[in-house]
């Protein structure tokens, strides 16, 4: 029964987050099928289980060991106890199993911000350690050649490049604002003094001047488990105090600066006009295309 009960659980917490949407919190959506399908998978195994269960129940009823005999000998056959260690073990099981089924849709979902950038560490972490490649989280710079080998990596910016270059104004949509990113870090010298718009929240970085802050947006590239802070350094003409987390649209001349903890050569958007905007209803971006 308490397996019925488990994967009942389970088929309604992926079903709710399709039904609600949330379910774009945790995966790129052009996995979605694969969800989708897990609920499918869950559902049939749910029957599956129930039905078993129940035939089993319905077996031990008809078993003449568990009937009564006549008044000469009546007597019950005395039932195995489980074996206290194994109870305990179930239930710590069971407990395991529950917490992810029940938080996931008991619990809000919460998005990604300005604390997290903060918790993993504002660096390239390429520049600290390069061999650890697959367990590293990416800033600023959306960089899929750990996904794709450098090689096939460089083939594809350099095709995707081919849309950007010939621009004098380069708005980044939610459509194509990792790739729009990709083109921009790996030929950033050609795009100096080009026009370029974009959305994001606020961050302020470590060892910023006065003047300085890091619009970013939180960019899946399969699931969150891979996901990075992307975006750029921006420059005001001057000094502004802005907290974290506030939503901009900004509009700027492309230029390159060292940045001393990231030891590199960044983009800059030197921004000429800026508007508070709302918080979009997906706050995040996605890989949506590798061609």
């Amino acid at each position: 029964m308490f397996r019925v009960i488990i994967l009942l659980l389970f088929t309604n917490l992926f079903f709710s987050l399709h039904l609600t949407g949330n379910i774009s919190k945790y995966i790129n959506m052009k996995y979605a099928f694969l969800s989708k399908s897990m609920v499918v998978v869950l559902f049939l195994l749910t029957l599956a289980e129930a039905v078993r269960w129940y035939r089993s129940d319905k077996s031990k009823q008809a078993d003449p060991r568990h009937c009564q005999c006549d008044s000469e000998h009546h007597h019950e056959h005395p039932k195995k106890k489980e074996p206290k260690s194994k109870k305990v073990k179930n239930f710590i099981a069971y407990t395991f199993v529950l917490i992810p089924a029940l938080t996931g849709v008991l619990l809000p979902v919460a998005t990604l911000d300005s604390k997290l950038v903060d918790a993993k560490g504002f660096q390239f972490p390429t520049l600290e350690d390069g061999n650890d490649q697959y367990g590293m989280h990416q800033v600023l710079n959306p960089d899929m050649s750990p996904f794709l080998g450098k090689d096939a990596f460089l083939d594809l910016v350099s095709k995707e490049s081919k849309s950007y270059k010939p621009k004098d104004h380069i708005t980044l949509t939610d459509q194509d604002y990792l790739v729009g990113l990709e083109v921009i870090y790996n030929y950033s010298g050609e795009f100096v003094g080009k026009k370029i718009t974009m959305n994001g929240f606020s961050y302020n970085g470590p060892k910023l001047n006065g003047n300085q802050l890091f619009l970013l947006r939180f960019g899946i590239i399969h699931c969150v488990a891979d996901s990075g802070a992307f975006g750029m350094m921006i420059q005001f003409p001057n000094d502004i105090k802005i907290p974290n987390d506030q939503w901009y649209q900004v509009t700027g001349t492309l230029d390159t600066v060292y940045y001393a903890p990231m030891k590199t050569r960044i983009p800059v958007l030197k921004v000429s006009s800026y508007k508070t905007i709302s918080k979009p209803k997906d706050p995040y971006v996605y890989r949506n295309s590798l061609n």
